[in-house]
């Protein structure tokens, strides 16, 4: 599909239904604002589930430099997850529900000014996590946030108040799982835990901060543990979570760990970038150092 187009400097990858964004003009607005000849730039519009992936990775084997994620979270996990160790940078123009990367990254979430970045930008590498073999550059996890993932992805809406609705859903009826944690081989945990997640980046999306001082570059990820609360206690953490204070609160466990195994009693679902998926009783989470490059803001000195 992309043969003979070694010319090509940015790929554009769109999913046309993710987020709550339209996108009928975005192709005008990507020929309009990108100060390169068109000749240079490829727009390919996905139409299922993973084909994002199946592009990127055709377009990182024929060497393009700069394939450029236009959507949300899990268009992004689709095209990075085909970049990894490759020569190809990801470039995001956010347009889904959370934009937990783009937004950790300083990305404009208003879509010409995230094009426009394109014209000057900088190249940052950073760090992947890896959940039962399969990648993951925000956050995944299991527990209360897993299911209410999986809630909101059967609603017909988007955007934070339908999460917010799934939210108050879920809460009502999971009361947590008991694990058996180890960390990097050495450490043990045994509890019951309403939310069990593991952050590279410092937010799920939306600016929900669940790990405000985590680094993207810093070769560990942070394991983030909330033990079951009352629903009054749940909205203070709510409140703490987009305050970004989450952190201080002396009721949550932070690790920080290079692996981890968790079993839990039974199967049941995980999200992995802001997507639900189900994962076993055993689950291994890995970082994976120095795994991406991604498109940043220029850096002024």
């Amino acid at each position: 599909m992309l043969a003979n187009e070694t010319a090509i400097q940015f790929l554009f990858i769109i999913n046309p239904i993710s987020g709550t964004t339209r996108k009928h003009n975005i192709t005008e607005l990507i020929y309009s604002t990108l100060k390169t000849d068109r000749k240079k730039v490829k727009i390919v519009l996905t139409r299922y589930a993973g084909h994002a992936t199946e592009i990127a990775k055709e377009a990182a084997a024929q060497g393009i430099p700069n394939i450029i994620s236009v959507g949300g979270d899990g268009t992004m996990n689709e095209i990075a997850s085909s970049l990894l160790h490759t020569k190809s940078n990801l470039g995001i123009i956010p347009m889904g529900s959370g934009n937990g990367l783009a937004r950790h990254l300083g990305i404009p979430l208003e879509p010409k000014k995230a094009i426009h970045l394109l014209n000057n930008f900088d190249i940052k590498t950073i760090d992947s996590g890896m959940i039962n073999s399969i990648p993951f550059f925000c956050t995944a996890g299991i527990g209360l946030d897993a299911h209410v993932t999986k809630v909101f992805d059967e609603l017909p809406t988007r955007g934070l108040k339908t999460y917010i609705k799934a939210f108050i859903k879920t809460i009502r009826s999971y009361k947590g799982d008991p694990l058996t944690i180890l960390l990097d081989d050495t450490k043990e945990i045994k509890e019951t835990y309403l939310i069990s997640t593991f952050a590279n980046a410092n937010q799920y999306g939306n600016n929900a901060f669940i790990a405000p001082t985590a680094s993207l570059s810093d070769q560990q990820l942070n394991l983030v543990l909330i033990k079951p609360v009352s629903f009054l206690g749940a909205i203070d953490k709510i409140i703490k979570l987009f305050s970004k204070k989450i952190n201080q609160d002396p009721e949550i466990e932070y690790h920080f760990f290079k692996k981890l195994d968790i079993q839990r009693p039974t199967e049941g679902p995980a999200h992995i970038d802001g997507e639900p998926l189900m994962l076993g009783k055993h689950i291994t989470v890995a970082c994976v150092p120095n795994a991406l490059q991604v498109i940043i803001p220029a850096q002024t000195t």
